[in-house]
């Protein structure tokens, strides 16, 4: 694997945007705008601004009405979308040309930062593999799905986890192969790592951190531009 110099390793940033938006009206989440850019665009200048991220892959269906949308002083390549989320970061990982570490996040989380992002790279670095996550502050219930409760799990032992998910390369491909073995076709990947055995470390991140899966959480990210804009968060 290549490295940038002797001390750091080279940072692949892989971007996800080849959702079909079918929960948003089948809207495409990351040309929704928000302030003057779109979601897509407020992504790509938080990886482009981080100092650690060498390169950046655009994981999507149809690559044009991205293209036109990239500014970046930092390489950026697409990859094609696949059939699963897990098919698609396999597919953007695979398109990164030297990276060593791995950086994926979803284009539906508008708000990461560059130090977030910078962040999460250093502790995937320290630790092999590193994710962002929020700590739960409502009382969660399990139950079956004729909402008979089974148990409810103590608060402070409950995370939310987000993207950015960041790993060495190695440890990405090798918990790959033994979720394909096993047809693990999770929706992140710290669930395919730990299955193959790797610790993951977790990282707190903002709450602003959200993911923009409905009309709801549109309106609120609109909130939340509105009132960065403004310098109230």
């Amino acid at each position: 694997m290549k490295t940038t110099n002797q001390s750091k390793p080279c940072v692949g940033a892989v971007i996800v945007a080849a959702g079909s938006g079918t929960r948003m009206g089948n809207v495409s989440k990351p040309l929704i705008k928000l302030g003057d850019k779109t979601v897509f665009e407020h992504v790509l200048s938080a990886f482009s601004a981080c100092p650690s991220v060498d390169e950046i892959v655009i994981v999507c269906r149809d690559k044009a009405p991205f293209e036109k949308l990239v500014k970046s002083e930092k390489p950026v390549r697409f990859a094609e979308g696949g059939k699963t989320r897990f098919h698609s970061v396999s597919n953007g990982v695979d398109a990164l040309k030297y990276a060593d570490i791995v950086c994926i996040h979803d284009c539906a989380r508008p708000f990461i930062t560059p130090e977030e992002i910078e962040k999460l790279i250093g502790e995937a670095v320290k630790t092999g593999a590193a994710t962002a996550c929020t700590r739960v502050k409502d009382t969660v219930k399990y139950a079956d799905p004729g909402e008979k409760c089974f148990y409810t799990p103590k608060r402070e032992n409950l995370i939310a986890v987000q993207t950015p998910q960041v790993f060495k390369r190695d440890i990405y491909i090798a918990s790959r192969a033994v979720a394909i073995r096993d047809s693990l076709y999770a929706t992140d990947e710290t669930s395919i790592a730990e299955h193959a055995g790797f610790a993951v470390s977790y990282a707190e991140t903002s709450e602003l951190n959200i993911k923009l899966t409905d009309i709801n959480d549109v309106k609120i990210a609109k909130a939340i531009c509105f009132l960065k804009e403004k310098g109230e968060l």
